[in-house]
């Protein structure tokens, strides 16, 4: 599901205090802040992006919580909180003036901020605000907003593409009734993904979703609209049956005004226009540096050939930079614990591959090598002028390492490379036509669940797809549901890129190329791994590597590291 970067659209992080706001950003002309729905982010919005682009400089910032904006230090019990931190990202931005477009909660916020703040505001555009006379009175929270919590046989996925589905049909979702009926039609498999894949970036990875609901729920709307200063226009959604939505608000402001639109793009384009009218001049400023957070793993991008790389850095302590790098299926949430661990000890990065975690899909999908993305990382070294590195990969990532010190071998001071594998022809043959399956979205869901299995079975099986007496792995089995959880967001995310870097690394050539290593070179492995026999074997194959057995705690990796890497 990473999909290529669209053009004149670009996305950054901007330094608030001690947490990190990310935002899009495409355009010129006065500043537009378009504020999402939830529990989505910021993506939701590209169609409404790519649309005012063309008379605004659109930012779209992903709410605090949602995307990949850090969280609130506490819950909001209303959205105050949330409108201070809107206050903050324009000063951050140096936007002194802006017009505001908000949807859903979006809207509720941008009409919260605007009486507090209304000389930063010039005016404001609200489509699909949930009024008073629109819905019944909701039920209470727990029904509205169950909590979201992984479970060991994947049936949370199940709930959430269930209650995604149920969100297009009914509002609230979960009361199906003519009257909560929604006219719209059911969005496409791979729209319903999406949205996925935004509700599984709120929170932990899902978790704690429901906290911009629960500050959202405060919007007093009959006293709200009746403080609004700026020129304001709130479009309400037509109910199905053709009683006013605006039933139940006796007065707004007089500078106000109220529209019924029955589809979201005509909701959408309304507001585009009113916006249009009442455009402000009004300075934008080139978007900030990233303001490096002391103790944090803090997150930018860096433009390369096609679209932009993610990445995670820490550079507290002034050394050799340290690259993590994980493996396919993966992202840099996967190699976090590692990447954490070295804090204070080594300015540390870990990127998102192309076509994996955040970052965008700049390769194409079938016929790539390792040297692409090696090719593709030293690309955006560049770009970030780091002259030296060490690097560390795991499992294929360790490959990139490899492919990347052949090409630039005097950049590479010292390369780890963990869990590696090599595969016979037969092997190789019988990986990729089972070890990857097609993990497109499907329209009841059921992919969801084919990835959970999937990803839980490679702690139970070697490899996961050879479920018989001969695959079992006998060891305690590592199935923690957090983990598999977290894997399978990350596979979700990649969509079938994950097949294209499996499928580049069940080819690599790994002992013969670890036996002209072009850099000193570290091969490690845990007792547990199923890929201990290979990595043994490419010591054997390499007697100039080094070699260490891990830790069977994943968490102390990094550490072990540190005697390889700050050898002379």
């Amino acid at each position: 599901m990473t999909e290529p970067a669209i053009p004149g659209l670009s996305r950054h992080y901007v330094t608030v205090g001690r947490r990190q706001l990310h935002y899009r950003r495409a355009g010129s002309g006065p500043p537009l802040i378009a504020l999402h729905r939830l529990p989505r982010s910021s993506q939701d919005l590209e169609p409404f992006i790519r649309a005012a682009s063309e008379r605004f400089t659109v930012i779209a910032p992903d709410l605090a919580g949602y995307g990949q904006s850090f969280a609130l230090d506490e819950p909001a019990d209303s959205l105050n909180p949330l409108c201070e931190d809107l206050g903050a990202l324009l000063d951050a931005l140096g936007l002194n003036t802006v017009s505001l477009y908000g949807e859903q909660a979006g809207a509720a916020l941008a009409l919260s901020f605007a009486p507090r703040s209304s000389k930063r505001v010039s005016a404001l555009a609200a489509w699909d605000l949930d009024l008073p006379g629109a819905l019944e009175l909701p039920p209470s929270a727990k029904a509205l907003l169950p909590p979201f919590e992984p479970q060991w046989d994947g049936s949370h996925l199940a709930w959430l593409w269930a209650m995604l589905r149920e969100q297009t049909a009914f509002h609230p979702w979960h009361t199906p009734a003519l009257n909560t009926r929604v006219d719209s039609d059911m969005p496409s498999p791979g729209e319903l993904q999406r949205r996925t894949n935004q509700f599984l970036s709120a929170g932990q990875h899902g978790r704690g979703y429901e906290a911009g609901y629960n500050a959202a729920r405060t919007f007093n709307a009959a006293e709200i609209l009746c403080e609004v200063s700026c020129p304001a226009l709130v479009v309400a959604r037509q109910r199905h049956d053709g009683l006013d939505p605006w039933r139940g608000i006796a007065s707004v402001a007089a500078r106000l005004q109220r529209a019924t639109a029955d589809e979201h793009t005509k909701g959408e384009t309304q507001a585009l226009s009113f916006l249009t009218e009442h455009r402000v001049a009004s300075d934008v400023p080139p978007p900030p540096k990233v303001k490096p957070i002391p103790g944090v793993l803090w997150r930018d991008y860096v433009a390369v050939d096609g679209g932009q790389l993610h990445f995670q850095c820490n550079a507290d302590a002034k050394t050799v930079p340290l690259l993590v790098q994980h493996d396919a299926a993966s992202s840099v949430g996967t190699v976090e614990p590692i990447t954490r661990s070295f804090i204070g000890k080594r300015t540390v990065f870990a990127f998102d591959m192309p076509g994996s975690g955040a970052s965008d899909q700049i390769i194409p999908t079938e016929g790539v090598e390792v040297d692409l993305y090696a090719s593709v990382l030293s690309e955006g070294l560049a770009q970030l002028g780091l002259s030296q590195i060490d690097f560390y990969g795991m499992w294929g990532g360790g490959f990139v390492g490899l492919d990347f010190a052949f090409q630039n071998p005097s950049q590479v001071r010292r390369l780890i490379m963990s869990n590696v594998f090599e595969h016979t022809k037969e092997e190789q043959v019988e990986l990729i036509a089972n070890y990857t399956p097609d993990v497109s979205p499907v329209w009841h869901g059921g992919h969801l669940l084919q990835c959970w299995h999937q990803m839980r079975d490679q702690g139970i099986y070697y490899s996961w797809f050879k479920r018989d007496q001969q695959g079992v792995i006998w060891r305690e089995p590592f199935l923690a549901t957090d983990m598999v959880h977290e894997r399978v967001c990350s596979l979700l995310k990649a969509g079938n890129m994950y097949r294209t870097a499996y499928h580049a690394h069940f080819t690599y050539p790994t002992y013969e190329k670890l036996s002209r290593t072009p850099v000193p070179t570290l091969l490690a492995t845990s007792e547990w791994d199923p890929n201990n026999p290979h990595t043994r074997a490419a010591s054997e194959a390499a007697p100039k590597c080094q070699f260490q057995i891990l830790d069977e705690d994943f968490y102390k990796w990094g550490e072990s590291f540190l005697p390889f890497l700050e050898q002379g």
